[in-house]
């Protein structure tokens, strides 16, 4: 066990857990990134939970508790531990997916024999299009007849929006912190308990660097970018020309100096959030929106408010909003030059004739960005949250296919399994990755 107060080195016999992480790279580089040091938080974490998972074992052996991927991240007693272990632990965040080892690990484990059983233990906030494969981020529960340790409802929301490091954060109330690994650990010796010894035989151990990343071939997910706005050749009346193109998909309604339509830099802000954009106008896409054509993809629709002084327009948003339709978020972007602002008052009327149920359910950002958005650092932030409420929204119907081979132990209902959960806040996110995050 590398880097803990438990012995490190080659296990003689099998691990409870292997703590599977991707390292914080080194700052400056000065570090050789083959040999990463295991991160301070992470290293407490390990400690935390081998400490809990004696505590509800009984007496074993220090070599038996656990192996915490630091060091030896390719080699042979890393490639012994993961097929020797009960139970394969990855700290879940947003750079883990990318780590080639951690993919390389979660592949290895997977894909071997004996069983064992995937407990994920989120630790920073991820987004669901950051996720190449399924994996449940809610906190782990035992399996049945064993009765859950006890959590509070406070610190299991507090989980999930922040993770395990979070948690360590809020001072005010440190016993979320250690119920929530108290459960890990029961999840942990149940499957220790429940699984045979590996054979004495082990099969020879190959270096990780042969082994595929289960990452790497993941295709990003889909998302359509639909375009509700006129063009130069159906302009409202008196509506000046200097927003618009030759198609609607031309409309550029932030004059910031870039020059690109609003619909390119949308697919350029999907793409850096893991999406695969695709923009499609209101023509192109009505269809599926009025469920005439399946959905193969979640869609965020852009509306120009300016359209809805042609009344046709109007009747084809309401029919539009009549239906249920979570998997398609809706911004709506104003204009920053004079004559939208002396309109902002008429062109919200308009809004609330076309989408009146838009603007009146759902989350308080949902309805303001239906609302009106004003400039285009808000449309960023509100588009990136939308994006991905819209694809959690889409795989709560859909769910998304795992990239690797389902293994023995994700066929149990709490090892691997759809169930994206909320985005977290920007706060915890950045916390995360200056300093905790691996």
């Amino acid at each position: 066990m590398h880097g803990s107060r438990f012995t490190e080195g080659v296990h003689d016999t099998a691990p409870f857990f292997f703590l599977s992480y991707a390292p914080v790279p080194p700052p400056g580089g000065g570090q050789d990134p083959d040999r990463p040091t295991a991160d301070k938080n992470v290293k407490e974490f390990y400690s935390d939970l081998a400490t809990a998972v004696v505590s509800m074992s009984g007496s074993f052996a220090a070599r038996s508790l656990g192996y915490l991927d630091a060091a030896d991240r390719g080699g042979p007693d890393t490639a012994r531990a993961l097929h020797r272990c009960h139970s394969f632990v990855p700290l879940i965040t947003r750079r883990y997916f990318t780590d080639v080892y951690c993919g390389r690990q979660w592949y290895a484990f997977t894909h071997r024999s004996p069983r064992g059983r995937l407990i994920p233990a989120l630790w920073t906030p991820v987004p669901t299009t950051a996720r190449p494969v399924v994996v449940d981020l809610d906190l782990p529960v035992p399996e049945r007849p064993t009765a859950p340790v006890r959590v509070d409802d406070v610190a299991l929301d507090r989980y999930a929006k922040g993770g395990l490091y979070g948690l360590r954060q809020h001072s005010d109330h440190p016993e979320y912190y250690d119920q929530c690994v108290r459960r890990i650990a029961q999840c942990v010796v149940q499957a220790a308990r429940r699984a045979p010894e590996p054979p004495p035989q082990d099969e020879e151990f190959v270096d990780l660097d042969a082994v595929p990343d289960a990452f790497a071939a993941s295709s990003w997910h889909p998302l359509g970018i639909a375009v509700l706005a006129p063009d130069l050749q159906h302009l409202p009346p008196a509506r000046r020309d200097t927003k618009y193109g030759p198609e609607p998909r031309d409309w550029q309604p932030f004059s910031d100096g870039v020059g690109t339509p609003l619909a390119e830099r949308t697919a350029e802000l999907a793409r850096n959030l893991g999406f695969t954009p695709e923009i499609r106008t209101y023509d192109e896409a009505e269809a599926v929106f009025l469920g005439q054509r399946e959905t193969r993809s979640p869609w965020v629709l852009i509306l120009d408010p300016w359209i809805l002084y042609d009344r046709a327009a109007v009747d084809r948003l309401r029919a539009f909003d009549a239906r249920d339709l979570p998997w398609v978020s809706v911004l709506t972007p104003l204009a920053d030059d004079p004559q939208t602002r002396h309109a902002r008052r008429e062109l919200g009327a308009l809004l609330s004739s076309a989408l009146p149920r838009r603007l009146s359910n759902g989350r308080a950002i949902q309805r303001a960005a239906v609302a009106g958005i004003d400039n285009s650092e808000a449309f960023n932030s509100r588009f990136m949250e939308l994006a991905d409420s819209a694809a959690q929204q889409y795989l709560n119907r859909v769910p998304l296919r795992s990239s690797t081979r389902p293994s023995a132990s994700a066929e149990r209902p709490q090892a691997v399994s759809g169930g994206p959960v909320a985005p977290a806040s920007d706060q915890a996110e950045s916390q995360g990755d200056q300093e905790a995050q691996p």
